[in-house]
C-alpha cells in the first residue's frame, strides 16, 4: 500500500489513490465511481466513521425484510390476504388468542421468520411482539393475523368461526 501512495504522490490523480489507499487501511472500499472522480472520492472519506452509504443504508434494511402475505381472489369473498403457502389469513376483531384460552391451537400465528422485522406483501401490513421471547406476529391494519388449521388448500373456512374474520383486502390503512 504505501508503494501505491507513493506513485500517487508523482501525478495528478494523487487525491484518487489517497482516498483509496486510506478507505483499504481503514478497511472500507471504493466503488468504481468514486475512483473516477475526484469529487465522490473526497465524499466518501469526508463521510464520518460508521455511517454506512444510503444505498449500503437501504440494502441493510431490505435485508430485514421478507415476503409473508400474498393477495389472492377467492370465491364469494373477493380479495383476500393468504400465507406465501396459500392458506387463508384471519383477523379476531375483539379480545385475544392466547395460549392459555386454548385459541393457539386452532388458529396458530403467522410469524416472522427469525431475524426479519418488516413485512411485506400487502399495504398495511405491521408486526406485533408476543412472549418473554419477544418474537414478531404480522399484522394487517393494526389487527394481528392467524390462520385456521381446518383450511386446506386455497379452502377459506374459518370466516365466522370463535369470532375471527377473513383478512379482506382494503383500499386504506
Amino acid at each position: 500500500m504505501r508503494t501505491l501512495v507513493n506513485r500517487a504522490a508523482a501525478g495528478p490523480g494523487r487525491l484518487i489513490l489517497t482516498a483509496a489507499a486510506s478507505l483499504a487501511l481503514a478497511g472500507g472500499s471504493l466503488s468504481v465511481a468514486a475512483l473516477a472522480s475526484p469529487t465522490a472520492a473526497s465524499a466518501a472519506l469526508a463521510r464520518p466513521a460508521g455511517t454506512a452509504h444510503p444505498a449500503m443504508a437501504a440494502h441493510a434494511a431490505s435485508s430485514k425484510s421478507v415476503v409473508v402475505v400474498k393477495e389472492r381472489r377467492r370465491r364469494h369473498f373477493g380479495k383476500i390476504l393468504v400465507t406465501v403457502h396459500g392458506k387463508a389469513l384471519y383477523y379476531l376483531p375483539h379480545g385475544s388468542c392466547t395460549t392459555a384460552s386454548g385459541c393457539l391451537a386452532i388458529w396458530p400465528r403467522l410469524v416472522m421468520p427469525a431475524g426479519k422485522t418488516v413485512p411485506k406483501g400487502a399495504n398495511c401490513l405491521g408486526t406485533a411482539r408476543f412472549g418473554s421471547h419477544h418474537r414478531l406476529q404480522v399484522t394487517y391494519r393494526k389487527h394481528r393475523l392467524y390462520t385456521f388449521v381446518d383450511d386446506t388448500g386455497t379452502s377459506v373456512t374459518g370466516n365466522g368461526v370463535d369470532g375471527f374474520k377473513v383478512a379482506k383486502v382494503l383500499r386504506s390503512c
